[in-house]
């Protein structure tokens, strides 16, 4: 059955919903960087933060991650819509990537215990849940 899927050409309905989920969090992180709602850019004495693999990235330096990201972003994206090996890949590095940054933010964060591990659990959740669905679709990428 999943050799007649594949002959099929068509981009599955959870591939197309990941790809939608992807335009909203770069929608997420163009407006981090455009500083057009100051509450979406966190801060952290008065500079632009960010947390890449656990290292902490401020100022002008935490900008040129947030195109960094929106770069890759994009390309998973387009990707996952022409359903190509590149958005495949792409999304499970960035699945890894997502896991390891939230899991080194939320112990950095100076909320509770209990709101860390939320965040964490989601993470893991959902990216984990993406990675199955891409796998399961794995012969489809061409």
């Amino acid at each position: 059955m999943e050799n007649d899927l594949a002959l099929q050409g068509k981009r599955p309905v959870l591939i197309t919903v990941i790809a939608a989920l992807f335009i909203l969090w770069a929608l997420m992180v163009l407006l981090d960087f455009s500083e057009i709602i100051p509450s979406m850019s966190p801060k952290m004495n008065g500079k632009s933060v960010n947390v890449i693999l656990g290292f902490r990235i401020f100022g002008t330096y935490a900008k040129i991650t947030d195109v960094i990201q929106l770069i890759l972003i994009s390309t998973m994206i387009y990707g996952l819509f022409s359903m190509k090996k590149i958005g495949y890949f792409l999304t499970f590095a960035y699945m890894v990537y997502a896991v390891v940054s939230t899991h080194s933010w939320a112990l950095m964060a100076s909320v509770s215990t209990k709101r860390k591990l939320t965040f964490d659990l989601i993470g893991i959740f959902l990216a984990g849940g993406i990675c199955v669905v891409l796998y399961n679709y794995r012969k489809r990428f061409k």
